[in-house]
């Protein structure tokens, strides 16, 4: 389903029961919707409606002109939910969509019922110079094929593609399929992040889950969240990588459900 907003469109999935609590889920870069297959069929199971959101110029969303920020991307969150007339939602996100909830949660007191905060950080706190080389290559090339296998060996072990290979290269396909517009302005997105200073304000139930192996965004990136959230709750997935709901999603949907059930209202 697509919802108009400004110039553009967002695309939406939503099922599950009407009168059931919704679970609202943001993706990462170059994904979309579809990396959360893995949790859509245990969410139903237990009860809830899942709504899945793409981003600016991912999946289904059209990219919009300029580039973005964390807070404009939330403000589309928002924006939906109002659309569809949900008060409040559980959310889950991952990496850049773990940063879209942490700013709801500031910014947008009431909203969320709670907050799952999986491979995440606060602020951008990398190597600014690498990353806008790397922009200006997809930027001076228009391909994505340049930089996709470095980031499929950041977000899945070896491990894991030899054991789901289809899987794997639907992700792979799925990174490929970004939109040149949608990677740039979320990537400028993403390095203006920065909503640690107003993390101390968060009153959500948030539960922040990191990979012990992730290099995008590391446990100490995690943990600084957790650690600025008041009672927030830390939890961290030995051996993972940065999807830690596609390569370990067994043990994630059990976290989930459990966070949700503690959280549901």
């Amino acid at each position: 389903m697509l919802f108009q907003r400004h110039q553009g469109f967002l695309h939406y999935d939503l099922v599950g029961p009407a009168d059931a609590p919704v679970v609202c889920m943001t993706h990462s870069l170059t994904s979309d919707g579809g990396m959360w297959a893995e949790q859509v069929a245990p969410l139903l199971a237990a009860g809830y409606q899942v709504l899945r959101l793409d981003m600016r110029g991912h999946g289904g969303s059209t990219p919009f002109g300029g580039i973005y920020t964390i807070e404009e991307l939330a403000a589309d969150v928002v924006a939906i939910l109002d659309f569809l007339g949900f008060a409040k939602v559980h959310l889950v996100g991952l990496s850049m969509g773990g940063m879209i909830g942490q700013v709801i949660a500031a910014d947008y007191s009431g909203r969320l019922l709670s907050l799952m905060a999986c491979a995440t950080s606060a602020r951008w706190d990398g190597d600014d110079s690498f990353m806008r080389s790397r922009m200006e290559l997809v930027r001076s090339t228009r391909d994505l094929g340049r930089i996709v296998d470095d980031n499929m060996e950041r977000r899945y072990s070896d491990a894991y593609k030899a054991r789901h290979p289809k899987r794997w290269g639907a992700l792979r396909q799925t990174f490929l399929g970004t939109s040149i517009a949608g990677y740039l302005g979320c990537m400028e997105a993403i390095l203006k992040h920065d909503v640690l200073g107003r993390l101390e304000r968060v009153t959500t139930p948030t539960l922040v889950v990191a990979g012990s192996d992730d290099l995008a965004t590391p446990p100490a990136a995690n943990r600084e969240i957790s650690s600025r959230i008041p009672a927030a709750d830390y939890a961290e997935i030995a051996g993972g990588r940065h999807f830690l709901n596609v390569e370990f999603d067994d043990l994630f949907n059990r976290m989930m459900l459990d966070w949700l059930e503690r959280s549901r209202m």
